[in-house]
């Protein structure tokens, strides 16, 4: 019992400890700098896209917190006033199900409106992938030839034979066909967390009623229902196989762990990222059966059942991504004649993620199929190459690690978390319709509506993350550490896109199942002030008065040293290059639209 303790309490700590410096990390980016994709001019004159930061004020920030504080309890008394129907009152004979239901198909509805008012034609990548798609069914697949799109990413081709397949369902004339599969997937994320937050905090019956209207008003993520790239398709079988995993441990059935392996391997079909969904089940699947056999379980069999049923979990779902990206690769073989070709070395993506490039640090700068050409596309000489680069860049930030080591991570960290867009609205500009866009949407695209809009969600990122670590707060000494699995996977995808090929549109999904937990930590925050306020006014002591103010000065106290800190700190040069971004005046004229005529 006391191994088994320990280590839980060595895994708890080291988990919320990490995700404690990284959220309050992103959450200072947040109050003293806001990213966004601008324009600027290179040598020969012409415009480009690139990544500039304007400064913020962490006042405003603090008045925000404070109304939604003032806010939340209102809406918390009106939720719980004497008399309500029902625990917590307000839905009455609706159940949650059918509640989370009920806004599924209201969101879909809404999703299925912005696509028929925009059907914007597929950009940049998606173009890419789309287009490939429309060839393989005329029986052109020249893109396996050398030098073309898919002998240099191999990888692609599954999200290739997604829309390749959609196209007997939708036609070849339309693109708004799997925009519609987009809604449907958006719909299943936002309904699939929901049902997550009630696994994680079962004793929190109204949660996940709470977390799908947050996830609603958070629009980034809804603003790619317009991207064909598979992010979202993607993501809903990833977050299928979480759910179902966690469902597993709920109930140890055996059905759920061949569900979850089927999603897992469809999901890293869609996006070969989704990996990172995997290892997060996986390092869960290695603790629970860890922790069962450290257990002071009496029945020998059942222990043994159980914990060999975890190990199995993670053996069949690591069957499952090989099923699947097998299967695929040898349709797509099959399909095109031509052998699946090596691709570029995985390696080359992680010296491109550590380099500068026009757009922001560690985006796509061309490195990877220079290399690879270079190498007379040798994915073995390739491989080398990037090695020697690897070392000549981790030599240099070695040797200057301020201003080439902490300010890249700095800026690329900034470039790929900081844009409270998550450059949503940028991927729907500049492309064709076919249909004439209102000047209503227009301008939430790309107008006044977008500035607006683009306001807003810098104060709801910044509540998001002061809603995660209320949330790392509250619930430091929760004994439930399957909480975190969500938390996890964040966790991976951050350390994982901090050396990889760097974007918003990437980091997007990880950002979104971190919404439910900053939901929880404002719902613990206000329960804690409400419970402070009614001591107050009845000038007696609450029995656990002693353990409610503790936290509360404790927090006030965390809270008064951050001030303090940011202050002192707040005027170094390389808080200024690392945190309080500033790229001048000329983008907050950009960031606002007061250059137009420029």
């Amino acid at each position: 019992m006391n191994g088994r303790w320990h280590i839980y309490r060595t895994v708890n700590f080291m988990l919320r400890s990490l995700l404690t410096v990284i959220v309050f990390l992103l959450f200072l980016h947040s109050i003293f700098s806001t990213s966004f994709i601008g324009r600027a001019v290179n040598a020969n004159g012409d415009l480009y896209g690139k990544t500039l930061n304007i400064p913020d004020s962490p006042w405003k920030h603090l008045i925000v917190f404070l109304l939604l504080t003032v806010l939340c309890a209102v809406v918390y008394r009106l939720f719980h006033r004497p008399g309500a129907r029902g625990e917590g009152g307000v839905f009455g004979r609706l159940s949650e199900n059918r509640f989370l239901l009920l806004l599924s198909f209201i969101f879909a509805g809404i999703g299925v409106f912005w696509i028929a008012v925009t059907q914007l034609s597929p950009g940049s990548d998606p173009a890419k992938i789309y287009a490939i798609a429309l060839q393989w069914r005329a029986g052109d697949f020249s893109a396996f030839e050398e030098g073309n799109y898919l002998f240099s990413y191999p990888f692609q081709s599954g999200i290739v034979l997604f829309y390749y397949l959609l196209t007997f369902l939708f036609g070849t004339e339309s693109y708004v066909g799997p925009q519609l599969i987009n809604v449907a997937a958006l719909a299943v994320i936002y309904l699939l967390l929901s049902l997550l937050a009630r696994f994680y905090w079962k004793e929190d019956r109204k949660i996940s009623c709470m977390v799908y209207p947050a996830l609603m008003c958070w629009a980034p993520l809804f603003f790619y229902v317009t991207y064909i790239y598979g992010i979202l398709p993607g993501m809903a079988c990833a977050v299928g196989a979480l759910y179902l995993a966690a469902r597993y441990l709920e109930t140890r059935r055996y059905r759920y762990m061949a569900g979850a392996s089927l999603c897992i391997g469809i999901a890293t079909v869609l996006k070969m990222n989704c990996l990172i969904y995997l290892v997060a089940i996986a390092c869960f699947m290695l603790y629970d059966a860890l922790d069962i056999v450290l257990s002071d379980r009496k029945n020998a069999k059942d222990k043994q059942r159980k914990w060999l049923s975890s190990v199995g979990f993670i053996l069949l779902m690591g069957v499952g991504v090989w099923g699947c990206n097998t299967a695929t690769e040898l349709f797509v073989e099959h399909l095109s004649g031509y052998a699946m070709p090596e691709g570029e070395p995985m390696i080359s993506w992680a010296v491109m993620g550590l380099q500068e490039a026009p757009k922001g640090p560690g985006d796509y700068n061309g490195y990877i199929g220079e290399v690879y050409t270079a190498s007379g596309y040798d994915a073995g000489r390739a491989a080398e190459q990037s090695l020697a680069d690897l070392r000549k860049i981790l030599d240099r930030m070695l040797d200057e690690p301020i201003g080439e080591g902490l300010c890249f991570f700095a800026g690329k960290t900034a470039y790929q978390w900081n844009d409270p867009t998550f450059i949503s609205m940028e991927r729907m500009r500049n492309r064709k319709s076919a249909v004439e866009i209102s000047p209503l949407v227009r301008s939430v695209i790309d107008g006044r509506g977008s500035v607006v809009l683009s306001v807003l969600l810098n104060y709801a990122q910044t509540l998001i993350w002061a809603g995660i670590l209320l949330y790392l707060f509250f619930s430091r000494n929760s004994r439930n550490l399957y909480e975190l699995m969500g938390a996890v996977v964040f966790l991976g995808g951050y350390l994982f896109h901090l050396v990889w090929e760097a974007g918003a549109s990437y980091t997007i999904p990880y950002f979104v199942l971190m919404i439910p937990y900053a939901v929880k930590g404002f719902r613990d925050w206000t329960g804690a002030i409400l419970r402070i306020a009614d001591a107050a006014r009845r000038h007696g002591m609450p029995a656990d008065r002693s353990k409610m103010t503790g936290k509360t000065v404790l927090l006030a106290a965390a809270f008064l040293v951050i001030a303090l800190a940011a202050l002192r700190v707040g005027r170094s040069r390389t808080f200024h290059n690392t945190i309080a971004l500033d790229d001048g005046q000329e983008a907050v004229q950009q960031y606002y639209h007061r250059a137009e005529s420029d």
